[in-house]
């Protein structure tokens, strides 16, 4: 999903716009597909969100499991 077609709800959900203009309020748990290699995450791996949150310089972070990490490392496939 392009980073600027989603933004930021409450901590259970978030708010994403389609390339044709449709909003969908998406909540948590969701899951995200891992774009680059973390020191946890292997690329191409799924993973569960289960809390988001606002952030000044990230825009938006997700929380994986015990960790925070920043949204744009990951791709979140909405199909609506």
């Amino acid at each position: 999903m392009n980073p600027s077609n989603v933004d930021f709800v409450d901590s259970k959900s978030i708010l994403v716009i389609n390339p044709t203009g449709k909003m969908r309020q998406v909540f948590v748990p969701f899951r995200v597909q891992v774009q680059t290699d973390t020191t946890t995450y292997k690329k191409s791996s799924w993973l569960i969100v289960d809390e988001v949150q606002a952030h000044s310089r990230h825009k938006l972070l997700y929380k994986i499991g015990d960790s925070w990490w920043q949204y744009n490392l990951f791709r979140l496939a909405v199909v609506f």
